[in-house]
């Protein structure tokens, strides 16, 4: 690792996007111990260099976290790299393994995995920090339009979220990557590429070096219409969230996971659909569309000594009488 330079001499010598948008995201908590999910890539890399700079102006702990999924043919290489970097800062560092059934959908196992792991190696009060930035919010918006996620999937990623008790900041989610890569090149800061992201057979990774691009040709400004309508959809978003959840007690036994199927099957569908879309999210964080929530809909209708099962991903419902069970991830 390169010789640091100092906070105050980057930021008399240029506004700093990358350290301002971390400065005014801890500012924003009570809470003063944050973990930084720490993958070695570039974009982490830049979080924690950011945050190691401003722990020297500001009181709060800090610690890495670095989630091994074991699919990379270096995953072993990154892991120590992580623990070394970290060691260099002299900040705490802990490193999990996960396993991944790659035999499809690999991405969105990949993140499901990372969070819980996330969360049980996480303490009540700590906040975890990820790097994502403006271009993952795009290409995440692009991701969920293709499998129809609704109006809460395409107002993409919150800067803050609360994950199964646990608190998740994104500090750059404003932030293009582009400067992230600056400051990146400017504090000759060491990461590792992950070796996934130029696969294109990935939908992420299609949409990153395929779509995106030709979409930039002509419209130039494609970052900021695709942002300002992203704040529009999670403004409209969270108005109907309230409006859902105020009314969904009214349908649930005192158990959260408990939906009671007699007090919501004569509703008009529309009303159904987004009932269940919410109550699935509160519970499992994952957007389900509106072929999975038709599915669902069916199981209610079905008799009850069928006991039927839904499972999608981290999803997994079943129903008991005049009960629909959902199970906590």
């Amino acid at each position: 690792m390169k010789e640091e330079r100092s906070l105050s001499h980057m930021e008399n010598t240029n506004p700093n996007l990358i350290l301002d948008a971390c400065s005014k995201l801890i500012s924003s908590f009570k809470h003063d111990e944050f973990i930084v999910a720490f993958s070695g890539g570039e974009d982490s890399s830049v979080l924690l260099h950011a945050m190691v700079e401003l722990k020297k102006v500001k009181k709060f702990n800090l610690r890495t976290i670095h989630i091994n999924h074991n699919i990379q043919d270096n995953s072993a290489e990154v892991s120590e790299h992580c623990l070394r970097v970290s060691k260099n800062y002299s900040i705490k560092h802990s490193s999990y393994n996960v396993e991944i059934d790659n035999s499809s959908n690999i991405e969105e196992k990949c993140r499901i995995q990372r969070y819980n792991a996330l969360r049980k190696h996480s303490n009540e009060g700590e906040i975890i920090l990820t790097a994502h930035h403006l271009d993952d919010q795009i290409e995440t918006f692009f991701l969920r339009m293709l499998r129809g996620s609704g109006i809460r999937g395409l107002s993409s990623m919150d800067m803050c979220t609360t994950l199964h008790e646990r608190i998740v900041a994104r500090p750059f989610l404003r932030v293009p990557k582009h400067e992230l890569q600056n400051y990146s090149k400017n504090n000759m800061i060491s990461y590792i590429d992950d070796q996934s992201n130029n696969d294109t057979r990935l939908d992420r990774n299609y949409i990153r070096h395929n779509i995106i691009p030709e979409l930039k040709k002509k419209w130039v400004s494609l970052d900021k219409i695709i942002s300002n309508n992203l704040d529009i959809l999670s403004i409209q978003s969270d108005v109907l969230e309230s409006y859902i959840e105020s009314i969904s007690t009214a349908y649930t036994s005192g158990d959260e996971t408990v939906l009671e199927i007699n007090k919501i099957i004569h509703k008009d569908y529309g009303v159904k659909v987004l009932l269940l879309h919410h109550w699935i999210y509160k519970i499992t964080s994952t957007n389900l569309n509106l072929r999975h929530i038709n599915e669902i809909l069916k199981i209610m209708n079905t008799n009850n000594d069928s006991n039927p099962l839904f499972v999608f991903d981290n999803v997994k419902i079943t129903k008991n009488g005049t009960k629909l069970i959902i199970q906590k991830p």
